[in-house]
């Protein structure tokens, strides 16, 4: 009688055990096999999410690097403005009141911001500042006023940051020059800018090759929520995109 008593025993913890390793092997069949055994973590950010700028088939001549100066007490020799352009040394806007991104490092040197017609022959605009830190600062164009001109479609104007060095001799000052073309929108882009969204419009902007838009529109949504940190890699990726790496962790200034 102990004898069937033992087995019993022993047979009703072979059932139990079989039990559990089924409903074990059922709940491991619930979980996809490419999450088995990774730990919870932070989803990184997805390329999907990237600014992808489309350039547009305009060139102007010239490069986006300024002249080398000798130095002086005002600009340290190799002290440098780095004008926030693509490659090509031009950008499109569809306002008369673009607003044009420089890097400009540390110096108590004036900078001089002017806007002229193509030929170089009449001031759209100019304006003289100074910054008390490092940074990247976007100088906007003002609409048609007493003191300036409107960007007229369908026409390049040339826009220069000067340093100062040496106030008593402009020929020392550190250039770098660029070019900005106004164009009409097409019924289709106005369309798809009529969206409220500022993230759509910003994948709008540069899907279409706008660059001064494009820009302008991601660093206002920085500067709106400066902590994001998904539109921070958005900004370095779309500097890393037009050769501008060297700049894209400066912190925005201004604006001005």
């Amino acid at each position: 009688m102990q004898y069937y008593s033992q087995r019993y025993k022993k047979m009703k913890r072979f059932l139990h055990l079989a039990t559990l390793a089924i409903g074990a092997s059922a709940l491991a069949a619930t979980v996809p096999s490419s999450l088995a055994g990774v730990p919870a973590q932070s989803q990184p950010i997805l390329l999907s999410q990237n600014v992808n700028f489309q350039p547009p088939n305009v060139t102007a001549p010239g490069g986006r690097q300024g002249g080398t100066h000798r130095g002086s007490k005002l600009c340290p020799a190799g002290l440098s403005i780095t004008p926030l352009v693509p490659p090509t040394n031009i950008g499109l806007t569809l306002t008369e009141s673009p607003t044009i991104f420089v890097y400009v490092p540390q110096t108590s040197a004036e900078i001089e911001f002017t806007l002229l017609t193509e030929n170089e022959d009449k001031v759209v605009y100019e304006k003289t500042f100074k910054l008390k830190e490092s940074g990247i600062v976007g100088i906007s164009v003002p609409a048609t006023g007493d003191n300036n001109k409107s960007l007229e479609v369908g026409k390049r104007y040339v826009w220069s940051f000067s340093m100062v060095c040496e106030p008593e001799d402009r020929s020392a000052d550190s250039v770098v020059k660029g070019f900005v073309q106004r164009i009409a929108p097409q019924p289709t882009l106005k369309s798809d800018l009529a969206n409220p969204d500022p993230m759509t419009r910003l994948n709008v902007y540069a899907k279409n090759g706008i660059w001064y838009e494009t820009l302008a529109t991601l660093a206002q949504m920085r500067r709106q929520t400066p902590g994001d940190a998904r539109l921070t890699a958005k900004w370095t990726q779309l500097l890393q995109s037009q050769g501008l790496e060297s700049v894209a962790a400066q912190p925005l200034v201004g604006p001005l």
